[in-house]
Formats: structure tokens, sequence, C-alpha cells
């Protein structure tokens, strides 16, 4: 034949998703990373007023109901990434058929609750000027996806499993 390997495709197909995972993780740090950067230059500029202090704890409230929402969602959604689901372990073949594209999709999903709180926390750096928001976002943000960064055996799975 061509000397193609008909078990290239599955390893092929892992190597994509990993790679894209990986990039989306990067992606999201830096657009954070960035954001931040801009609005902790404009707050201390004075490009920006700060807010009255009412609507000062607001914001920080928000952020705090923001923070906790996110880093509860990453946490679970990352977890489904890790390994498979109790239903998908009781019928496998609903994982074969998401393939690695669907562990990418709930990394992307789970970095999307991350990138929320960086960025609500650095909207709430620009408004009210206090930088512990500012620090805990980006903190956030970052040690999480230090944390999920991914990982091959996310993926193997589906070069050990054929479909039957």
């Amino acid at each position: 034949m061509n000397g193609v390997d008909p078990n290239d495709g599955p390893k092929l197909e892992v190597e994509r998703a990993l790679k894209t995972a990986r990039i989306v993780c990067g992606a999201v740090v830096a657009a954070v990373l960035i954001y931040g950067g801009v609005a902790w230059w404009l707050a201390r500029s004075g490009s920006v007023a700060p807010v009255d202090p009412g609507t000062a704890n607001l914001l920080k409230q928000i952020f705090v109901a923001v923070m906790l929402i996110g880093v509860l969602g990453w946490m679970v959604i990352w977890g489904r990434a890790r390994s498979p689901m109790p239903s998908t372990d009781a019928r496998p073949e609903v994982e074969l058929r998401e393939g690695p594209r669907g562990v990418v999709s709930r990394l992307i999903t789970a970095y999307a609750f991350l990138e929320a709180v960086g960025l609500v926390g650095a909207t709430v750096h620009l408004l009210t000027g206090s930088v512990g928001v500012l620090v805990a976002g980006v903190a956030i943000v970052v040690l999480g996806a230090a944390l999920s960064y991914p990982r091959e055996e996310w993926f193997q799975r589906f070069l050990q499993r054929r479909p039957v």
C-alpha cells in the first residue's frame, strides 16, 4: 500500500487534540496576563476614576462570587476531562465516540471558568484600584492552568481502547 499505518489515525488525532488543548491553555493565561497588565497600568496611571466605596464593596463581593463559581466549575469539569466519567465507564462506547475531542472540549470549558475569574478580577481592579483582587484573579488563573495543563495520559486511553 502507501506505507500508512492504520493505527496512526487515532495516534494522530490524540497528538492534535493534545496540541490544541495546550495552545488553548497558554492562550487563556496570556490573555488574562495581558488584560491584567493593561488594567493595572490604566488604574495606576489614573486614566480611570475609581468608583465610590459602596460600589467598590459590591464589585469585590461580585468578584468573590465569580471566583467561587469559577474555581468550583473548573474543578468539576477538569476532573471530567482527566478521567472517564462513571457513565462512560459503564458504556465506554460513549467516550470512544467523543474521542480526544471530547477531552479538549471539556478542558476548554474548564479554562473558560478560570478565565472568567481573571477577567472579572482585572476589571474590578480597574474600577476599584484593589490590587489584591487583581493578584487573586491572576493567581487563580495561573495556578489553575498549571495544575490542569494538558497531559498525555489524559488522551492515551483513546489509543488503548478500540471500538468493538
